[in-house]
């Protein structure tokens, strides 16, 4: 019974979560991220303003609680893509352009998006980031050893080039010129040229 109680107790708690997140970004998308204050979110989550701090500190966390929940949908992805019968640099390509897709949906939001999650990628405590570091690894393990990319080189670090490419090319495209180039094909041809110098 305490189980059963337990379960509740805890599926509330996340359907509050979601309730107040869903609310967030609803009004992010209205308003604007600097303009959307705690109450409004509160307000419109139909929630105490101290319920709100139970489960976000700050305003950004609930960006970092969207970013999170990408990386996560992207992860249940990542198990299928490892398992597929084609080259390691396609699934590549593939999940970090499945990555970027959320970006596309609405670049104002993204912008801020981007920031918290830059802040947050680089922490070991960031579990979710860390699962997403040895997905990738695990990919170009797997793309070593299937003879399609260069063996000779720390898996590790090569994560970290493409990596550092992922999010320039976000940057650029959210920040700097957005209007200048197709998001998703640029990552492609960008992804693309570095796989060239990684290739067996």
């Amino acid at each position: 019974m305490t189980d059963i109680l337990l379960s509740r107790r805890e599926r509330k708690k996340e359907e509050t979560r979601h309730r107040i997140f869903h609310a967030a970004v609803d009004l992010f998308r209205e308003k604007g991220f600097e303009q959307t204050t705690v109450d409004d979110i509160t307000e419109k989550a139909d929630v105490a303003k101290g319920t709100f701090f139970n489960y976000f500190h700050r305003k950004d966390a609930v960006l970092a609680y969207l970013s999170e929940e990408r990386l996560l949908a992207l992860e249940e992805n990542a198990g299928a893509l490892l398992a597929e019968a084609r080259p390691a640099r396609e699934k590549l390509l593939d999940l970090y352009v499945m990555a970027a897709v959320a970006y596309e949906e609405d670049r104002e939001l993204s912008r801020y998006v981007l920031v918290e999650l830059l802040a947050r990628t680089f922490s070991p405590a960031n579990e979710v980031m860390v699962r997403w570091h040895d997905q990738i690894v695990r990919l170009i393990v797997q793309g070593q050893e299937g003879g399609g990319l260069r063996g000779d080189m720390d898996p590790a670090r090569v994560e970290e080039l493409l990596q550092a490419v992922y999010f320039a090319t976000l940057y650029k495209w959210i920040c700097c010129a957005p209007d200048t180039f197709p998001l998703l094909n640029e990552l492609r041809a960008r992804l693309n040229l570095v796989m060239e110098g990684i290739a067996s």
